[in-house]
């Protein structure tokens, strides 16, 4: 079983670029090791392919290397935050709804193409810093990615939805360092959503 994370900073998480091997420090590296103690008989390989700043044009332009070149049995993508981000940082990078939607069809239909498993991690922000003034585009982004779940038949962890519910209770420092990179505690809390989904195909 080959398992690409496909992805931005949140799934990179300071991995050593010019390592395939590398796993990074973040939800990928805590989720393979669980993966490894509850099916230790198991031949799991597990390659990150996060990088960050990356929005949804960057990974279409990456996909057959990182991808498809890969022959996985299932990839996870985790996308999105960047696409709403980049509006407000780097103006003339900004991505239209309608880009975004046929980016992220485009990423999909191509995945699926190679007959692998596609599970889809829904991006987040928290109520931190000056992160508010990105919730009305992410939520846009967020239903397209909904739709596209449905018509696909994908499965889609709602991260969004779930940090948000957490974080009525609990203060969201606990799950961000800022707002959108997770904290060690966050990293755990996306790995174990991330391993009950794949505990599907093992």
């Amino acid at each position: 079983m080959k398992i690409v994370f496909f992805g931005d900073s949140i799934t990179e998480s300071n991995r050593n670029l010019s390592d395939p091997s590398d796993l990074g420090a973040g939800f990928v590296k805590i989720a393979a090791g669980k993966l490894r103690l509850l099916y230790p008989d198991a031949e799991i390989e597990i390659l990150n392919r996060g990088v960050g700043g990356d929005r949804t044009a960057e990974l279409l332009q990456r996909v057959e290397k990182d991808v498809l070149d890969e022959h996985p049995n299932v990839v996870v993508l985790a996308i999105g935050v960047n696409d709403v981000w980049h509006r407000f940082v780097v103006p003339e990078r900004e991505v239209s709804l309608e880009q975004f939607t046929g980016n992220y069809n485009r990423l999909v239909e191509i995945i699926k193409g190679t007959g692998a498993k596609l599970l889809l991690l829904q991006p987040f922000v928290l109520n931190m810093e000056d992160k508010p003034r990105l919730r009305p585009y992410l939520h846009r982004f967020n239903e397209a990615i909904s739709e596209i779940a449905a018509r696909e038949q994908l499965t889609l962890i709602p991260l969004d939805e779930i940090f948000t519910g957490l974080t009525q209770d609990i203060k969201p420092e606990q799950f961000s360092v800022d707002g959108v990179h997770p904290t060690h505690r966050g990293c755990r809390y996306i790995a174990d959503l991330v391993i009950k989904e794949l505990k599907k195909y093992l």
